[in-house]
């Protein structure tokens, strides 16, 4: 393990030879406990922090070393422990935890209120807050304290892929598939030319529950401040968040029963036992032509066997749909607030302490501080282009076969390191060509759907989770039924269906939800 004291020591020799840099003074921690400060966190973010280029530099920018206590693997075990060290008295000058505990802890003395210090000692973060209504909502209490800060992430969508070679043999145009109806034609049109002399070819397969459909009929799980739809599971967007109250339910429903009863989509899928290496051999052996789910996933095909197996083998992206009126159909995007991975500050530290720990936070959402956590030093991991745009100069592919423990660039902006704010233009550019010209063409505003974080208090937090437990799979479950056919679709048979939900919870769920809607960002 590194020697913090001649770690600090060397960093800010460094850093005063430089002096002020983007504003940033290091000379208020040259001595004294303000250059150093202790923070637990999930052992394998500590990993990442241990590998990442970036992160050096900002130390050594700083003047500041963070020295962690490695936690749990498992995010559950590491809220547990967090419980444990404030029963133990043994925190740690910051720690790394959920909204939900530092809304229970902060009030009873346990962290420190940091809204008066940031507005003293971290101006470009005080800046970031009063900039988003939505973020400063999020990490505000009732009273105006701020017990947490929330790290913001990047866009993460659901991505159409597709064999391009696949495709182009059965005379499938891609570049024609608008609407749902026309997604439904080519794969008629893919089975009848693959599926004749392939009994286990499937257009459609892939992972998770396939209701991450959801979002194209308009019944996708978000909450409005009128009205909660459906269950809201944190990370549940891409596989489960379906509200089955809106309209749309019951197409998507109709919709995904002829795509099952005409052998479009993979029956394994559908049935829940398709695991992920199965459908991956799906897409890889040819068995599959199409699938929707993370956003690189094509990316992932061309560097896991695809061209080795199929020299034709080719990967592409399709465009988001359209509704008959030529409307696009918002997909559901990841939350931009990490209210699972926020950093809190033991209320017994010193102020110099919260002014170390803020003022190292604060760097990051600094113009330079930025630039560094998202593209690295220019140079070394990125140019300045004529336009005044950034591009890499490091090699993706090379980056991503690091070993682990090794030094690299990689995932500048994807990692739940410290708060800080991401440019999801760099957190595109940094993947392959293929995902990042997707990207560039897919993920812009009339697109997207905005996911709301939520703040429950600790009986909401308890009372979700035991009805989430009870409603969540009974509802999985349930559509799956009307699919398979093993339960008519009819109007009367969809609207029992419903009032069995919410007599398992689902509309108790929902209330709850709009209540913490409405005291997190008020009703209007």
């Amino acid at each position: 393990m590194r020697n913090p004291k001649k770690l600090i020591s060397l960093l800010l020799t460094l850093t005063l030879a430089v002096g002020m840099a983007a504003g940033f003074s290091t000379a208020a921690f040259a001595e004294g406990e303000n250059g150093t400060y202790t923070m637990f966190m999930r052992s394998t973010y500590v990993d990442w922090i241990k590998e990442l280029n970036w992160y050096d530099v900002a130390e050594k920018n700083t003047g500041i070393h963070v020295e962690y206590v490695p936690g749990p693997e498992e995010f559950s075990d590491c809220y547990s422990e967090v419980d444990q060290r404030i029963i133990s008295d043994t925190l740690p000058d910051a720690v790394m935890t959920k909204l939900t505990q530092t809304n229970v802890y902060g009030p009873q003395g346990v962290f420190a209120d940091l809204a008066p210090y940031i507005a003293k000692y971290a101006p470009n973060l005080q800046a970031y807050i009063d900039a988003d209504p939505t973020y400063k909502a999020l990490v505000t209490s009732d009273n105006g304290a701020i017990y947490a800060l929330c790290k913001e992430t990047p866009i993460f969508a659901d991505f159409i892929g597709y064999r391009v070679d696949m495709f182009q043999k059965a005379g499938v145009d891609a570049s024609a598939i608008v609407t749902v109806d026309d997604f439904t034609n080519a794969l008629r049109a893919l089975k009848a030319y693959y599926g004749k002399d392939n009994a286990n070819y499937y257009p459609l397969c892939g992972r998770d529950a396939v209701v991450r459909f959801a979002a194209w009929f308009g019944a996708a799980s978000n909450i409005s401040a009128t009205e909660s739809n459906g269950i809201y599971v944190s990370g549940h967007y891409k596989d489960g968040s379906v509200d089955i109250m809106a309209d749309g339910a019951y197409k998507m429903a109709e919709t995904m029963k002829t795509w099952y009863d005409e052998g479009l989509i993979n029956p394994d899928w559908v049935a829940g036992t398709m695991s992920e290496a199965d459908w991956e051999a799906a897409m890889l052996n040819g068995n599959g032509s199409v699938f929707y789910d993370y956003y690189n996933r094509a990316q992932w095909f061309m560097d896991n066997g695809g061209p080795d197996n199929d020299p034709d083998y080719q990967m592409g992206v399709l465009n988001f749909l359209k509704d008959a009126d030529g409307n696009p159909l918002k997909v559901t995007t990841s939350l931009k607030y990490n209210d699972e991975c926020c950093t809190a500050v033991n209320a017994k530290c010193s102020e110099d302490k919260i002014k170390t720990i803020l003022t190292f936070i604060d760097y990051f959402y600094s113009d330079e501080g930025k630039v560094l956590a998202n593209y690295g030093v220019e140079g070394e991991s990125f140019a300045t282009q004529a336009d005044g745009s950034k591009k890499f100069i490091v090699d993706y592919s090379k980056e991503e076969s690091t070993p682990a423990g090794e030094k690299r660039w990689s995932f500048l902006s994807d990692r739940l390191t410290v708060c800080k704010p991401v440019d999801n233009t760099a957190f595109f550019q940094w993947n392959s060509p293929l995902i990042a010209e997707a990207a560039g063409r897919l993920l812009v505003p009339e697109n997207l759907m905005t996911s709301y974080v939520l703040k429950f208090t600790e009986d909401q937090s308890k009372e979700l989770s035991n009805l989430v437990a009870a409603v969540y799979d009974a509802e999985m479950a349930g559509i799956v039924s009307f699919v398979t056919g093993d339960r008519e679709l009819t109007a009367d048979e969809w609207a029992a269906f419903q009032g069995e939900m919410n007599a398992l919870g689902l509309s108790r769920i929902e209330e709850i939800q709009l209540a913490a809607y409405q005291a997190t960002y008020g009703t209007k």
